[in-house]
């Protein structure tokens, strides 16, 4: 059997990460739910974006797959891309915009912030984990309410947690398991 499925996503022309899940019923309906992201997308809207979900038979998700695809995930490219050229344009800005300083301004700086009680920079790794901990309440809560596919879609990314690797791993599993286990419940 030959399709043309991979080359219609690269004539897409918009380079990134699919996440696609297919699920397929007794009377041969075909539900397609996916996810789009850019690489190292280092923005929070990512986790905002909802999943794509189609539903039709075979012969309707064939013909009209990628016509209804096309230019949401075309705009959620441009989207991504723009913000992410923003975010690095603006620390580039931010980086250039620092002024020189000399002896005198140092000591000035340390002296003025040394007088200032408890205010600190955000730590990047400390909001990263606040949103690996909120990502994974928020599963906990889909899960317990047999929310499963919409849990799996919100598993952080294995490339943003590397060392969650195995914890990530074993809930993805967890919750297939789980919602394979519901749609045999739901055929009885």
């Amino acid at each position: 059997m030959t399709t043309n499925f991979f080359q219609n996503i690269a004539s897409l022309n918009v380079p990134g990460v699919w996440k696609i899940g297919i699920t397929t019923d007794e009377q041969g309906h075909i539900k397609i739910m996916g996810l789009f992201n850019i690489h190292n997308n280092g923005t929070q809207a990512a986790k905002v974006v909802p999943p794509f979900i189609l539903s039709g038979t075979p012969e309707e998700m064939d013909s009209t797959f990628f016509d209804t695809i096309a230019n949401p995930v075309k705009e959620t490219a441009g989207i991504f891309h723009n913000m992410e050229d923003y975010r690095k344009g603006l620390d580039r800005a931010k980086a250039l915009s620092k002024p020189a300083l000399t002896d005198k301004a140092v000591k000035t700086a340390v002296t003025t912030l040394a007088k200032i009680p408890d205010q600190e920079m955000p730590d990047p790794k400390l909001e990263k984990k606040k949103a690996y901990e909120t990502a994974m309440k928020t599963i906990g809560e889909l899960n317990a309410s047999c929310k499963y596919e919409e849990a799996i879609l919100l598993i952080p990314a294995l490339e943003e947690y590397p060392e969650k690797g195995t914890e990530l791993k074993n809930l993805r599993n967890d919750l297939n398991r789980k919602k394979e286990q519901l749609a045999q419940i739901k055929l009885l």
